[in-house]
C-alpha cells in the first residue's frame, strides 16, 4: 500500500519561513540583503529541516519508550551535525557574507569556528526545543481527544446498561399486567398486547447515546400507552389522572426518563381506587420541564426489584443532564411524591 501523501511538512515550512523573514522585517524594516537571504532563507530552511527531523524521529520514539539517555544520544549528534553542515556551507560558499566580521587595518577578520559553533549550538538548541514543544503540545491534544473519546464510550456503555436494566424492569411489569388480564380471560388482552407492541417499538427505536433527544410529545405518547396498559389491568379509568400543560411539540428530552416514575407509582401504590388516584402532572415551557407524580401507598411490601428503576434514573440523569436537573422525593407512610425539573 503506497504511503499517504501529507501536506503537513509543506504547511510547517511555509509557516517557518514566514516567521524567519517576518521577524527580521518587523525588527529591521528595509531592503532584504544577501545576508538576510542566506541567514534567514538558506540557514532558516536548514533549521527547519532539523526541526522536522526532530518531530518525526527522536521525540516520537521517546514518547513511546520514555528513555532519556536514548533521546539525548539522538539529539546531541543531530544538533552537532547541523552545526557542522551550516559551517561547511558558510565557509566554502558564503565566507564573505556570513563569516566576515570586519577589518583590522587592511586585514579582514572572520568569525572563528568556535564562535560559529557556540552561536549555532544556541540557535539549534532553540530549534530542537521548539520541536519538543510542538510534539508535546499535539501529543497532549491527541491524548486529550483520546481520553474524551474513552470517557464518551464509557458513558455510552453505562447509559446502554442502565437503559437495558430499565427496559427489562419495565417489560416485566408490563407482561405481569397482561398476564393478569389473561388469567381472567379478559377480551382486553388483545388491546393490551397491541399497546405493549407500540411501547416496545418505541423503546427499541431509541439509540443508547447520551446526546440523543426524542420529541417530548413522543415521550408523552409512550407514557400514555403505558398508562393505557395499566388502565386495562385495573379497569379504572378514574384511578389515573394525567395533566399536560404547555406545548410538548416544541421540546425534546432524553428518551425513557419519565416512565420509571409512573411505573413506580403503579407498582408500589394504590392504582385501583378512584378516591385515591395516581396523579401525573407535566408542565413544559421555554425554560424547563416539570414532571410530578403522586400516589397513595398500598402498604404491600416491595419486591426485590423495587429500587432498580429510580436508582438507575438518577444515574441516567447524571449522565444526560449533569447539573441541569433537580429531583425532589417526599416519601412517607401514607403517600409518595416525586418531582423532576429539567432545564433545557
Amino acid at each position: 500500500m503506497p504511503a499517504r501523501f501529507t501536506y503537513r511538512p509543506f504547511v510547517l515550512l511555509a509557516i517557518w519561513m514566514t516567521l524567519m523573514y517576518g521577524m527580521t522585517i518587523l525588527g529591521n524594516p528595509g531592503p532584504l540583503t544577501t545576508y538576510i537571504h542566506i541567514n534567514n532563507g538558506l540557514f532558516g530552511f536548514i533549521s527547519f529541516f532539523l526541526f522536522y527531523v526532530t518531530i518525526i524521529w527522536p521525540i516520537p520514539v521517546f514518547l513511546r519508550n520514555r528513555n532519556w539517555w536514548a533521546l539525548l544520544a539522538k539529539l546531541i549528534p543531530l544538533i552537532l551535525v547541523f552545526i557542522l553542515f551550516k559551517y561547511f556551507i558558510a565557509h566554502f560558499f558564503f565566507r564573505e557574507e556570513v563569516l566576515l566580521m570586519g577589518t583590522r587595518g587592511n586585514a579582514k577578520v572572520y568569525r572563528t569556528f568556535g564562535q560559529f559553533f557556540f552561536n549555532g549550538l544556541w540557535s539549534n538548541t532553540l530549534v530542537v526545543l521548539a520541536a519538543v514543544a510542538y510534539v508535546l503540545f499535539f501529543s497532549w491534544l491527541e491524548e486529550d481527544k483520546r481520553r474524551k473519546n474513552l470517557d464518551q464510550q464509557k458513558q455510552q456503555a453505562e447509559f446502554a446498561f442502565l437503559k437495558m436494566q430499565l427496559n427489562t424492569h419495565f417489560l416485566m411489569n408490563s407482561l405481569n399486567s397482561i398476564y393478569s388480564l389473561a388469567l381472567v380471560r379478559s377480551p382486553q388482552v388483545v388491546d393490551a398486547t397491541h399497546t405493549l407492541s407500540d411501547i416496545l417499538e418505541y423503546m427499541v427505536a431509541q439509540p443508547p447515546v447520551t446526546s440523543y433527544r426524542s420529541k417530548l410529545v413522543d415521550e408523552i405518547r409512550y407514557l400514555e400507552d403505558y398508562i393505557a396498559l395499566q388502565r386495562l389491568r385495573t379497569g379504572c379509568d378514574e384511578c389515573i389522572r394525567l395533566t399536560i400543560t404547555g406545548d410538548p411539540q416544541a421540546y425534546e428530552i432524553a428518551p425513557l426518563l419519565l416512565v420509571p416514575f409512573v411505573e413506580n407509582a403503579f407498582k408500589h401504590g394504590i392504582a385501583n381506587q378512584a378516591a385515591k388516584p395516581v396523579t401525573i402532572d407535566i408542565t413544559c415551557n421555554e425554560e424547563e420541564l416539570q414532571f410530578a407524580v403522586f400516589n397513595f401507598k398500598s402498604g404491600a411490601r416491595k419486591d426485590k426489584t423495587g429500587g432498580i428503576g429510580l436508582h438507575n434514573v438518577r444515574k441516567r440523569l447524571d449522565l444526560v443532564y449533569p447539573g441541569r436537573y433537580q429531583l425532589t422525593v417526599q416519601d412517607n407512610d401514607a403517600d409518595y411524591y416525586c418531582k423532576l425539573s429539567i432545564r433545557w
